[in-house]
């Protein structure tokens, strides 16, 4: 992890010096991720920002802050809220994460966690994901999490571009399931054309303005996290400049996709055919999808 060279944390300018460090207006990958954590963690604790202010002696103001990744985060700050959470076992990864300073690259294994996925999904208005398959992890996002309680139910509005070589590999247990989130309307679904070349695993796209207010596009886009899930590596997240490429891709991939309702009947169809392919081979396994 490269620490970015206009830190929004940098000492201010000495008098005189004729460089003075430039302030990055965008959320570092370490802070963004973690403050997402942070909320998360407090929300399914069920705790007002007040209830940690009265425990912890943290300011509802300072609180804020650190979710939304606008004020610097301490790793006893941050430790300090995650026991208060009985999220203590995070604390290690936090850690490490916050370890690398402001920077808008960071592979770590906690990106592939589910309280981490979780909680990115729970800080964004929306997640889009492009796949090559298999589906478990992105079958896993799109599914709402129970709200804690005494909350309503929250989703996030989540769109997978399901690159469409893919149907011929998914076991039709998946393709169902993809087919009952359409149907409950937490997934939508639009398949990219074989034609276009899309990166082997998972990317994620997801857009953290939960919990803002009046955020400008400009300011949405500064919030955006992209995550690459490539199997047998550990996660990628890129925020910035550096996610030029896979926000890029995402856009090329939505450009190209097919309609959702197109989408939905190809879906029906190659889970028909996986049905019918399985009944060949075993009657008991067709009647178990």
């Amino acid at each position: 992890m490269n620490p970015c060279p206009s830190d929004p944390h940098d000492p201010e300018p000495v008098p005189g010096d004729d460089h003075p460090p430039k302030r990055c207006a965008v959320p570092s990958v370490p802070h963004l991720a973690t403050g997402a954590l942070l909320r998360y963690c407090r929300i399914q604790a069920n705790l007002s920002y007040q209830r940690v202010h009265k425990c912890t002696g943290i300011s509802d103001r300072q609180l804020h802050g650190i979710e939304l990744a606008r004020r610097p985060l301490e790793e006893d700050v941050a430790r300090t809220l995650l026991d208060f959470y009985g999220a203590g076992q995070e604390v290690q990864a936090v850690a490490a994460l916050l370890s690398g300073g402001h920077v808008h690259q960071a592979r770590d294994q906690a990106f592939q966690r589910g309280s981490w996925m979780t909680a990115l999904m729970a800080a964004s208005q929306g997640a889009v994901m492009l796949s090559t398959g298999p589906l478990r992890l992105a079958i896993g996002l799109a599914t709402p999490a129970p709200p804690p309680p005494g909350r309503a139910q929250y989703r996030c509005r989540t769109t997978l571009l399901l690159h469409e070589p893919a149907l011929n590999r998914i076991p039709v247990q998946q393709l169902a399931r993809l087919i009952a989130l359409i149907e409950r309307r937490t997934l939508t679904v639009r398949l990219v054309p074989g034609g276009l070349s899309v990166p082997e695993g998972l990317l994620t796209e997801w857009s953290l303005t939960a919990g803002t207010s009046g955020t400008s596009a400009a300011a949405c886009q500064r919030r955006r996290l992209y995550v690459t899930h490539i199997p047998e590596q550990a996660p990628l997240a890129r925020n910035g400049e550096p996610a030029h490429p896979d926000r890029q891709m995402i856009q090329l991939a939505a450009r190209h996709a097919r309609s959702p309702q197109d989408s939905t009947y190809q879906l029906r169809q190659a889970a028909h055919r996986s049905r019918v392919r399985a009944a060949l081979v075993d009657p008991a396994v067709a009647r178990r999808a």
